[in-house]
């Protein structure tokens, strides 16, 4: 690891301004630090985040919850606004690593951490995403890689926030060189195809400060589920987030966000208009599992990725429709 300059300034508007020449920010440091260490990164200057005031508070009101971007993880699976008012995301926070590196883990740094692809990762792989033209998973070990849009690239996105927060519409504060700017969750990811060199759509400079969501409507409930090769540290094989609106007893407003599949977290279309105007029971939440798997396209390892991923999006479907009943309103 070569040597950096360490820079802690006091507000976001002199974080921003102190990441220039090659530096870059610090939240907890769990994914940029295993970066540097790899050589992967070799940054000039850390600006760290651990003074910026402001950017760790979870403040609620009538327009929804505000999460400051250097809130961890464990603060947001505690909180009780945050369980109440966007329980895919409280459900995510706590299904994420262990209690040590959520204590570490921040919501900014889980939103733009890098791909855990093990060819992506090793120093010796010259892979498509570090300027080579060869994606290795295609032919070599790709148990825990893409089943979706996976031709030029086989990552999948690590993020266990990005699929609760699409399920329930965030717009992500951005602060800049250019000033402050507000990003739906849903064009914050970059596809390789559009862009191999990044996953997410921040410029240079630029600092997310907060992740704001709306209040949810009456009667609506949301989920996360996960499934893991073990339950001690490890990224998940599958993630579904769900949100769900019930009108009368049938669901309307339908969110289908699928995780750990794809080189981005995945909303699903055709999943969701099979859930939409059915009552969500057993039937319906199967059905719609049914069509959130058509269209993969598994390689020679991950097959299993598709019994998983069905069983993840029914269980995120029933859990959000019961919240959606005990909810009321």
């Amino acid at each position: 690891m070569k040597n950096f300059d360490w820079i802690t300034p006091a507000t976001a508007k002199e974080a921003v301004e102190a990441c220039t020449a090659g530096r870059t920010f610090m939240g907890g440091g769990t994914d940029l630090v295993t970066l540097m260490k790899a050589g992967l990164v070799e940054p000039a200057g850390l600006v760290s985040l651990s003074r910026v005031t402001g950017l760790d508070a979870i403040a609620e009101d009538g327009e929804g919850l505000m999460l400051g971007a250097r809130v961890t993880l464990a603060a947001l699976a505690e909180n009780t606004a945050v369980a109440r008012r966007a329980p895919a995301v409280a459900d995510s926070a706590r299904n994420t690593a262990t209690p040590l590196v959520r204590n570490r883990a921040t919501v900014g740094g889980n939103l733009c951490q890098r791909p855990r692809c093990w060819y992506f990762r090793h120093p010796d792989y010259k892979c498509s995403k570090k300027g080579g033209d060869t994606c290795y998973a295609i032919e070599g070990e790709n148990k825990y890689h893409a089943i979706f849009e996976n031709t030029t690239c086989n990552i999948v996105h690590p993020s266990n926030l990005g699929p609760a927060f699409m399920a329930h519409d965030a717009e992500l504060v951005i602060l800049g060189p250019k000033g402050e700017r507000k990003l739906s969750i849903h064009e914050f990811w970059v596809r390789p195809e559009e862009d191999m060199k990044t996953e997410i759509a921040l410029d240079a400079g630029e600092l997310i400060t907060r992740v704001d969501l709306k209040p949810m409507p009456a009667r609506t409930g949301s989920a996360f589920e996960e499934v893991n090769e073990k339950q001690s540290f490890d990224w998940g094989l599958v993630a579904a987030a769900v949100r769900l609106t019930l009108d009368g007893d049938k669901a309307a407003d339908v969110r289908i966000i699928l995780g750990a599949v794809a080189p981005v977290p995945l909303r699903h279309a055709e999943a969701e208009k099979a859930l939409t105007g059915r009552v969500p029971d057993e039937k319906a939440a199967l059905a719609a599992a049914e069509k959130a798997v058509e269209g993969a396209t598994p390689l020679r390892d991950n097959h299993y990725k598709i019994a998983m991923l069905k069983a993840c999006v029914k269980n995120a479907i029933l859990m959000a429709a019961a919240r959606a009943r005990k909810a009321g309103g």
